[in-house]
């Protein structure tokens, strides 16, 4: 009798153990249930994003029927941002929900500085919750639901985080148009290529290389019209490669605009394709940063890391020498 109940007893402890670490392990929550169902596990049906900030700003994200992403109808998306994005849509985790005790600080938290995100599948709204700031341990995210029709927040916020990933998630969620635009000017294979040229000041350092076929290039002074000889195929084709991926780094302050276009520009930059689009970049010198002296120790009279750009007439923009410093060659440097 006595080893029955022992038995009995040690199956009911068991029963318990697993019980807690069950509970344990799923954050003493429904798992599905409306009030912390956040993923979405078919992000392609997503066709838009809307994040919205305390501060009235706010920012639309919309699935075009090319598969591309603009921000605001306007540019588009930065491919590398909208995947981490999507990818964290569809990864949410509910962690652990808040202790009782512990509601009223987090609501306040998420009321102050979180960003709403809603979801739409079509002109549906299916998803509405509110991403708040980091735990102490930085390893989640505060956030809470609300009801996609009433916009009604649900009672019980949670802690929410991406499995396999040790960080929070509130910067995933920014606000900024800037920061979501696509920054790319242009990606083309040597032989995708028509012509670049670039104007100097200095007449005798300016340059056109047209690609005639493979391995065949032509090159003169787009000012003068005179040829240039004695190229050097394998440093054309070399240079020809830079051109595979040049981006612009942030758009430059609107104040600085009319200033720097009535200066002298340094170059004048024109890329033509094989399908004859043309992209014209400006570039001119930036003041040196107040850390540069510090930096390098040297009293600069033009920043040596960024130059400022307007490109296609259209663009102000910040770029790196780290990207441009190798194409902003003279024409000397072509030939043998």
């Amino acid at each position: 009798m006595k080893n029955n109940r022992g038995i009995i007893l040690l199956a009911i402890i068991l029963i318990l153990i697993a019980l807690f670490f069950h509970f344990f392990k799923s954050g003493f929550s429904t798992i599905g249930s409306s009030d912390n169902d956040f993923a979405v596990k078919d992000t392609g049906s997503i066709t838009k994003i809307f994040l919205a900030d305390k501060n009235n700003q706010s920012v639309t994200l919309t699935r075009t029927g090319k598969g591309t992403w603009l921000v605001n109808n306007h540019f588009e998306v930065r491919s590398d941002a909208m995947n981490t994005l999507l990818y964290t849509i569809n990864m949410l985790t509910v962690k652990n929900v808040i202790d009782p005790r512990s509601w009223n600080t987090v609501i306040q938290n998420i009321a102050i500085q979180a960003t709403k995100v809603e979801l739409y599948e079509g002109d549906k709204r299916v998803k509405v919750y509110y991403v708040g700031g980091e735990t102490s341990d930085e390893l989640g995210t505060y956030m809470i639901l609300a009801d996609p029709e009433t916009e009604t927040n649900y009672k019980q916020p949670y802690v929410v985080y991406i499995p396999g990933f040790d960080g929070y998630l509130t910067t995933r969620f920014f606000i900024k148009e800037d920061d979501w635009r696509d920054r790319t000017i242009c990606q083309y294979y040597p032989y995708d290529l028509k012509s670049v040229s670039i104007e100097y000041p200095v007449v005798d350092s300016s340059f056109r290389i047209t690609v005639a076929g493979k391995n065949q290039f032509m090159m003169d002074n787009p000012l003068t019209g005179k040829k240039i000889a004695h190229l050097d195929t394998l440093v054309v084709k070399q240079f020809l490669t830079y051109f595979q991926s040049l981006s612009w780094e942030v758009t430059a302050p609107a104040t600085k605009k009319d200033s720097i276009l009535n200066s002298s520009p340094l170059a004048i930059m024109r890329i033509e394709d094989a399908k004859g689009k043309v992209t014209t970049l400006k570039l001119f010198h930036r003041k040196p940063a107040d850390n540069v002296v510090a930096k390098y120790g040297i009293n600069y009279k033009y920043d040596p890391d960024r130059l400022f750009a307007l490109v296609n007439n259209k663009d102000f923009v910040v770029i790196q020498y780290f990207v441009f410093g190798k194409i902003l060659q003279p024409a000397s440097y072509f030939s043998y």
